[in-house]
């Protein structure tokens, strides 16, 4: 069966290398018993197989730890490939799906693992000379900077019933002191201890003075108020 799709290691242990799909089932995996045999720790032992359905490819996962991806979207079933599309496996192996057409740069390995052969290097092409010196130009002309015009002074607008501004420096005004409390003359204080003993005495007096004495001094008025209180 001649090989119409390839695959080409693009990332991984033997990257460049060339894989023609000759079989209507191709399996990928760490174990030497598949067609493609990648010795990667993130490969698993069985990691993916590929099938011939009609005139395509199908790929499909095969339970592997780290999956199989196609352009970064993981498998979750069988896929159709197509040709210039990435297979990822795991995170560090990849392969690029395209026609079968021979790759100078490839190292082609047949599906029953045979010695690979090695095509011949190409012919490395000839650096172009560098393009000449560019001609000379005269450095641009720097503006001379002109500092602005300082701003014009704002005189300030008087305002009768604004309260006057306070200045940097001005001493604030001292507060005008309280009058003192004027004291009570002495003479003042005396009349009114005097006047304080004489109405106690008074009162003493005449709580503990004789009814005699309140009806000689007081009786008329007490006969007023009650008649026949005192005698007359």
């Amino acid at each position: 069966m001649a090989a119409r799709f390839r695959l080409i290691m693009n990332s991984g242990p033997t990257t460049g290398t060339a894989y023609p799909l000759e079989k209507g089932e191709i399996t990928i995996g760490r174990d030497l018993g598949n067609d493609i045999v990648i010795n990667d720790p993130e490969v698993s032992r069985h990691h993916s197989r590929l099938f011939l359905q009609g005139e395509n490819y199908i790929l499909e996962d095969r339970g592997s730890t780290n999956g199989t991806s196609v352009n970064g979207q993981r498998l979750l079933g069988p896929y159709t490939l197509r040709p210039g599309e990435l297979i990822t496996l795991g995170e560090h192996v990849s392969f690029i799906f395209e026609n079968a057409q021979l790759d100078p740069d490839a190292t082609i390995i047949s599906s029953n693992l045979n010695q690979p052969v090695t095509a011949m290097p190409p012919v490395q092409p000839v650096a172009p000379p560098p393009p000449p010196p560019p001609a000379y130009a005269p450095p641009p002309v720097v503006p001379q900077y002109a500092p602005p015009p300082p701003p014009a002074p704002v005189q300030p607008q008087y305002t009768p019933s604004a309260q006057p501004q306070s200045y940097a420096g001005q001493v604030p005004m001292q507060p005008e002191p309280e009058p003192a409390n004027k004291k009570i003359p002495v003479w003042l204080i005396i009349l009114l201890i005097f006047i304080v003993v004489i109405v106690c005495g008074c009162g003493i007096t005449m709580f503990f003075m004789p009814e005699s004495w309140w009806c000689a001094l007081f009786g008329w008025i007490l006969n007023m108020m009650t008649p026949g209180v005192c005698p007359a």
